[in-house]
């Protein structure tokens, strides 16, 4: 039996707008009415204008999705240890500009460098993240994991990845040093402060910090994933029962009323909505998108106030459009549904543009190009400051296509000169400059500049790389050898990567890098690159 449960408001929508936005979440959604799935919700103009739930919370049981589901929310929960924060400040307790060392006398200072509690807010602080180095050591997620073990983490990394304010750098360990700080600065845990300070003030009934991994969640979602035999199984973290970077457990219903706090602030007052959209500033004087817990950008001409979270099983999305007065919110208990491009083809139908028509597509117009035209966009390139993300571009069918460093290839549409956009995901382009046609690629997330570069000849034999390499910040050892022009690397006697060589001493997969160093001419330790880890140097010891 179809497991699906409508309601909805049309006391704020046309007709016309809800057949619409109906046509297209059921588009992107109703494919999941049979799985676990997800709960979505507009907001607009102080109402709950329309909500619709696919497929089921609970497979087991065969228990229905409903706007009442309780669902893990992942990294939306920023905003919250954000509001914690910011909270403190109001009451005297902190200033977000004190050096994280005045309530975190662990934390190490290095090369002399400030620290400050602001840089933590933006993501720029240079800190390494406690989740990226558990991934490395091979830490099951589902391990009992506390507050003091995430501490121990960050403040045994012998060197940050980069200077305070150098650049943006997502961070989850920077949020769960916020959260050690709301309990140092308080008394209380963070989600004993969230609850007397912002949840219960705003009626917020159904949502907590889950600091108690045997708790028991009253209309909760199980979250799910999908083996490769197509087989179905639970991805439910609860043993890592901590705020700060994630843990928030609510409803649409109660998003709702927080998302009414940023128009009508009875929590905070207007002092709290300031410091929620002041964005991080680097040295050299670039604003980043990242404020407080919250992403501010534009699209399609209206600013965006957004953040998205994925944990285990869960993925969800939380987008204001505030000059619309209208928010939508996704919330899943199935990680096949996190697709970002199943957001935007949800967020063009709310645009004021799209009121007479479905919309299906970006709607960004396409022109064609010649094949000639074509030529001078092809070529090898590699991510400026991650010389192992390369990527080639060439010409197939008269379509110029991309094949990134995920070995994924794309075929891009042209839509100005010089300018190319994902087929599917809108916000992604391609800008290639004029100079030497090299392109920057507009993403999610910031921008990436790249260079031409030659192709590279793999060496036919690895063995001067061979070896097994520690790493006392990571607390683990990997052990590196060859099958064919490729570098194995093995944790505890397991395969667990398979390296290709970009270049000279320089190995990567999809995001990841090693970079060699040699003493004497010959390798002796290599420095990890990765999305969230810079130069984690792990050395030859035998």
């Amino acid at each position: 039996m179809k497991k699906l449960i409508i309601s909805f408001s049309l006391a704020l929508l046309s007709l016309q707008g809800f057949s619409q936005i109906e046509a297209i979440i059921d588009e992107q959604y109703g494919q999941f009415s049979e799985t676990p799935g997800a709960a979505i919700a507009i907001y607009k103009d102080g109402e709950i204008s329309f909500s619709k739930s696919y497929g089921m919370a609970n497979v087991a049981h065969d228990i229905p999705i409903t706007t009442k589901t309780v669902f893990d929310v992942g990294s939306i929960s920023k905003q919250f240890t954000a509001a914690c924060i910011f909270l403190l400040e109001q009451q005297g307790k902190l200033f977000i500009e004190d050096p994280i060392q005045k309530l975190l006398p662990e934390m190490p200072v290095y090369n002399g460098d400030t620290v400050r509690i602001r840089h933590l807010i933006n993501h720029i602080s240079g800190l390494r993240d406690y989740v990226e180095i558990m991934a490395y050591a091979g830490t099951p997620f589902n391990n009992q994991f506390t507050e003091e073990i995430g501490l121990d983490i960050m403040s045994r990394q012998l060197a940050p990845n980069f200077k305070p304010e150098e650049q943006f750098m997502y961070n989850n360990g920077g949020y769960l040093l916020l959260a050690i700080m709301v309990r140092r600065a308080s008394g209380m845990s963070i989600g004993e402060f969230a609850a007397s300070e912002i949840f219960e003030p705003l009626g917020m009934e159904n949502t907590f910090i889950l600091e108690n991994p045997n708790r028991i969640i009253k209309n909760g979602a199980t979250g799910y994933t999908r083996k490769r035999d197509g087989t179905l199984e639970e991805l439910h973290y609860k043993n890592f029962a901590i705020g700060g970077d994630g843990q928030v457990n609510t409803t649409v219903e109660d998003l709702f009323k927080w998302d009414q706090n940023f128009y009508d602030p009875k929590v905070g007052r207007q002092q709290l909505l300031d410091r929620f959209h002041e964005q991080g500033v680097l040295t050299n004087g670039d604003t980043m998108v990242y404020a407080g817990g919250l992403f501010i950008e534009e699209y399609k001409g209206h600013r965006v106030v957004q953040h998205t979270g994925a944990w285990g099983g869960f993925v969800s999305a939380f987008y204001r459009l505030p000059d619309l007065q209208t928010s939508l919110v996704t919330l899943s208990n199935y990680r096949a549904t996190g697709s970002v491009a199943r957001i935007y083809a949800i967020m063009d139908g709310l645009l004021p543009e799209a009121a007479s028509t479905q919309v299906k597509s970006s709607g960004t117009k396409s022109y064609k190009l010649q094949r000639k035209s074509l030529l001078k966009y092809t070529g090898l390139f590699e991510v400026d400051g991650e010389p192992h993300k390369r990527f080639r571009s060439f010409i197939e069918n008269d379509t110029l296509k991309v094949e990134l460093w995920s070995k994924q290839t794309v075929s891009l549409i042209p839509i100005t000169e010089g300018q190319f956009q994902h087929p599917q995901i809108s916000f992604m382009k391609f800008d290639f400059n004029q100079t030497d046609q090299a392109p920057t690629i507009q993403q999610f997330v910031g921008e990436l500049k790249t260079q031409r570069v030659s192709a590279y000849m793999p060496l036919e034999k690895l063995d001067a790389y061979l070896g097994h390499y520690y790493s006392e910040e990571v607390q683990v050892g990997y052990t590196l050898s060859a099958k064919g022009d490729q570098l194995v690397v093995e944790r505890n006697g397991k395969e667990i990567y398979f390296l290709d060589q970009i270049s000279a001493d320089l190995f990567g997969q999809n995001n990841l890098g090693f970079e060699f160093q040699r003493v004497d001419g010959k390798p002796k330790s290599f420095l990890l690159q990765d999305r969230r880890i810079r130069n984690l140097k792990f050395e030859l010891v035998k």
